[in-house]
């Protein structure tokens, strides 16, 4: 039997020869995925394609260890490229299955052909009940390797230090940051230069922020001091009047577009977008305190508040058209200082809106106190 130390040594060997093996195969992968103009993921899904059969695309996610996003996209790459095809699951025909195309695996075996000689040359020495030992650790190592690859794709819900939290930009092309819960005293900016997807930190109630495949989401506790209010004399008060000091300020990185969704209302919002791709804003629930500045629009880019608010004040760049619909009454708006007080509801355009490919359209339902739309 060997001693402690010599079996600690032969173990970190295995391992290490193990991690050689990984990248070796990943660096043939990746030239078989070169040949046929591939990324290296898509060969190695075609590879699980071949092995298993024809599959959803939520198995093909659980299989490659990658989201069920990330392996959509994947799957239309492949489709569009003519290596699998999308056909109806012969036993439930409302789900879609992804098989591989005819004549899929003599290609792949082609270019597999010349390494599997060379591999069954080199194991072709051992016995059986070794190969049975080599069948054994490798089943175990495939089947860690994806579980830690799922791990590792895994969003991370833990705060840093004083209630900080980023996320790695890596090949995420547009964000999507989604309040579920609404938010109380909110600050949110873009960044350019930064080097991370976002960036935020809070001071006060600290939420659960996650990110999967580009889309950000934070959610407060159901009962965060913020969701209360407090009725007296008729009149409703906002009980977070009382917490000034409480923020989150969250950075946009400026390199990829955004869309901006709020569920649950907000009790104060500060968006400072000038320097973001703003694909579009959706706020539902209410607001008390609203100050959006736009960016310059590309597109028709819909801003759409549902659920009442107090003060919003919108800023868009000079000369950037808009259209205005309001529903549910108004106490006042004012439109590049044009007033409107006391009507039931009020749809308007500024100048050259209708013809306008680049603008924005504006949509308030549930009523508003003060609206200012202007232009700086």
């Amino acid at each position: 039997m060997s001693s402690d130390g010599s079996r600690d040594e032969l173990v970190a060997a295995v391992l290490l020869a193990t991690r050689k093996v990984g990248s070796q195969a990943a660096l043939f992968s990746q030239a078989v995925a070169e040949r046929l103009g591939l990324a290296g993921t898509d060969v190695e899904c075609l590879d699980v394609l071949l092995v298993e059969g024809g599959l959803t695309v939520g198995r093909l996610a659980e299989l490659t260890g990658l989201t069920t996003g990330s392996a959509t996209r994947m799957v239309d790459r492949l489709e569009q490229a003519g290596f699998v095809r999308r056909v109806p699951d012969p036993a439930d025909r409302r789900r879609v299955m992804v098989e591989p195309v005819a004549g899929l695996e003599a290609k792949l075996g082609a270019l597999h052909a010349s390494i599997r000689r060379t591999q069954i040359d080199a194991i072709g020495h051992y016995n059986d009940d070794q190969l049975r030992l080599f069948l054994e650790y490798l089943d175990s190592a495939a089947a860690i390797l994806l579980a830690e690859a799922v791990k590792m794709r895994a969003p991370s819900e833990e705060p840093g230090a004083g209630g900080n939290f980023a996320a790695r930009l890596g090949g995420v092309t547009a964000g999507h940051l989604v309040f579920v819960s609404g938010a109380p005293n909110i600050v949110l900016r873009g960044e350019a230069g930064l080097e991370e997807l976002y960036k935020a930190h809070f001071d006060g109630p600290v939420p659960r922020m996650r990110v999967r495949d580009g889309v950000v989401t934070v959610a407060y506790t159901r009962f965060n001091w913020f969701d209360w209010r407090a009725q007296i004399a008729d009149q409703n008060v906002e009980l977070s009047a009382h917490w000034r000091k409480d923020r989150g300020e969250i950075a946009l990185n400026t390199a990829v577009p955004w869309s901006v969704e709020l569920r649950g209302g907000a009790s104060r919002l500060s968006a400072s977008l000038r320097s973001v791709r703003l694909e579009s804003f959706e706020m539902r629930g209410g607001a008390n305190r609203v100050n959006l500045e736009l960016p310059q629009p590309v597109g028709v880019v819909p801003i759409r508040i549902t659920g009442g608010m107090s003060r919003l004040q919108i800023t868009r760049p000079s000369g950037v058209a808009a259209g205005l619909q309001v529903h549910g009454g108004i106490a006042e708006v004012t439109v590049d200082g044009e007033t409107f007080k006391g009507r039931g509801q009020i749809s308007l355009q500024t100048p050259g809106a209708p013809d306008s490919l680049n603008r924005y359209e504006i949509e308030v339902n549930g009523g508003v106190a003060k609206l200012s739309i202007s232009t700086y």
